[in-house]
């Protein structure tokens, strides 16, 4: 800097914030400032006297002068005397000499222009901050909206977090999230604030406690809120280092996930918002479910270590009742089995994966049997009248490999049985059988290139000819190859099953005496079946009664 300024005394005071400058040479200054001001001076007018000068500067102190600024030359050359640093260092007073000539007008111009303009700027960011937050407030934005724009507005990892140090929502900022989580779950029960907002100079955290006096909920915590340009120092008061904007946005933004009730309505809506992050994360897998597991494990989740089984929870096909009424039951649903996983201490994450669905990971010790679980979510849904829903579950597994299969195992296995409507709970995929295999390799071509194989020949004959060989013979192959009982079960003829079943051969060029092409057509039947089922069409089921078909054939013949 053009002046070689040095600080030589009370350096623990250089975090005081400065409101204006004054030029004085007079010694009795003090009874005209009202604090927060610096003074800049030669000296020339100063007092011999040791004693007066060392007054002088307490007189300055007392008036809380944020610094003095003393300009070596006509009065002091070299240094100040002993008894001013002495007195500025007691009462922690900053004094600086500027070691070269300086016009004392320029260094006044400089530092009101930067006042003006740093609270111009503040004034902005306040309005901002307050229409922002008005109408957060007035659209009733999600914690997790609240927390983005805070994090945006300062440019700050944001984190809220409960009284008793449970994980709710994140905000990273510009950081990871895995990163801001962990920072969070070291430092949080460390933590202590001794006002309703404070800062904590150890951690760089600023603090707000959320909620209504009597009934206070969280803490909003923003970190790293110290202000860089601010120079450091031992000061009474630690929100000093931190700008008055940043305090007023995380004071508002606390006021209005308070007033607003914004973050859980019955306060279960920030943990469900908090666990659909983790759970989304474990679906994905790879190092997302590596990221999700360190978050979970910072709420005290213990998904690394405990074998975990994983619940899908939906309204069954069929089920009665308005949208309105469905979503009232899966919510009762949600918050039965919350409920008792709770009041038991069992750990979970639970969350609604999609319109429709809920999603639960649940951590068990090694002795609990991985079934008891799901058959204790079914036992509860039932006591609690919601037996309308359908549970499919699996498990167990380990770490995050293990929960990514799980969690992904239990929701393709709620939606097969939904497509081969089940309703009996809870479900796992071992009870799908061969149908839930061919669901489960349906995507892509293989599976009806398979059909198109074994059952092409027979569909364009049916075409050509209008006629429907393909249901007598599901008839013959899931009545175990029985034809009297396949037209019993169709209340047919047995000559006329005969008839068609010989028609079916011809057409094929097989024989349906023999084991392994009637394994190969019925895989292929099945299949069939279920890619129409899939794609919203009708096809009668395996032993479905074809009476009406059966009665058409005969009389055209």
């Amino acid at each position: 800097m053009a002046a070689d300024p040095v600080v030589v005394a009370g350096a623990v005071g250089l975090s005081q914030p400065v409101r204006w400058v004054h030029i004085s040479e007079i010694t009795d200054i003090a009874g005209l400032l009202r604090g927060h001001e610096m003074v800049l001076t030669t000296g020339i007018a100063l007092p011999d006297a040791p004693g007066a000068l060392a007054s002088y500067i307490e007189e300055l102190a007392l008036a809380e002068v944020s610094a003095l600024v003393v300009g070596l030359g006509p009065r002091f050359e070299l240094s100040l005397p002993l008894e001013m640093l002495q007195a500025a260092d007691d009462r922690g007073m900053p004094v600086v000499v500027l070691r070269r000539h300086t016009a004392f007008v320029s260094i006044t111009e400089d530092v009101h222009t930067r006042l003006a303009e740093s609270q111009l700027h503040e004034l902005q960011l306040s309005e901002q901050i307050h229409e922002t937050l008005s109408a957060m407030l007035a659209h009733g934005s999600s914690a997790n909206e609240i927390l983005a724009e805070v994090s945006r507005l300062s440019d700050r990892p944001v984190v809220l977090e409960s009284l008793s140090h449970e994980l709710f929502e994140v905000s990273p900022g510009r950081r990871t999230k895995q990163d801001v989580v962990s920072e969070w779950s070291e430092h949080t029960k460390r933590h202590r604030s001794m006002r309703r907002t404070d800062f904590d100079p150890r951690t760089g955290w600023l603090v707000a406690t959320v909620g209504i006096r009597g009934d206070d909920w969280g803490r909003l915590i923003l970190m790293s809120a110290a202000d860089e340009t601010f120079p450091r120092g031992v000061d009474q008061d630690p929100l000093s280092s931190v700008r008055k904007t940043l305090v007023a946005l995380l004071e508002r933004s606390a006021a209005t996930l308070a007033l607003g009730r914004i973050v859980e309505r019955d306060r279960g809506i920030v943990h469900e918002t908090t666990h659909l992050d983790i759970i989304e994360d474990l679906l994905r897998g790879g190092s997302s479910a590596e990221q999700g597991v360190e978050v979970a494990e910072a709420m005290g989740l213990p998904v690394r270590t405990a074998v975990l089984v994983a619940l899908h929870i939906s309204v069954q096909v069929g089920a009665t009742g308005a949208a309105a009424e469905q979503f009232d039951l899966l919510h009762r649903a949600s918050a039965a089995v919350r409920s008792y996983f709770s009041q038991h201490n069992i750990p979970f994450l639970c969350a609604r994966e999609r319109p429709g669905t809920v999603l639960l990971l649940v951590m068990c010790d090694a002795q609990t049997d991985s079934s008891s679980i799901a058959a204790i979510a079914t036992s509860v849904l039932a006591a609690r009248g919601t037996e309308q829903v359908l549970v499919a579950w699996a498990g167990p597994d380990r770490g995050a490999p293990g929960a990514t299969r799980v969690l992904n195992e239990a929701v393709e296995t709620a939606q097969h049985a939904r497509t081969l409507e089940l309703h009996e709970s809870p479900v796992q995929r071992q009870n799908l059988g061969l149908e839930g295999l061919l669901l489960a390799v349906s995507e892509g071509d293989r599976l009806p290139q398979y059909v198109e194989d074994m059952l092409g020949t027979l569909r364009r004959y049916e075409a050509e000819h209008r006629v429907d060989l393909i249901t007598p013979l599901r008839n013959y192959l899931f009545a175990g190859r029985n034809k009297s009982l396949a037209a019993k079960r169709s209340f047919v003829s047995r000559p006329w099953i005969y008839e068609q079943l010989e028609r079916v051969e011809s057409v094929l060029g097989a024989s349906l005496d023999d084991e392994d092409t009637c394994l190969r057509l019925q895989v292929a039947v099945l299949a069939h079946d279920l890619l129409t089922k899939v794609s919203g069409q009708t096809a009668p089921g395996p032993g479905t009664p074809t009476r009406h078909h059966a009665a058409h054939e005969q009389n055209t013949r």
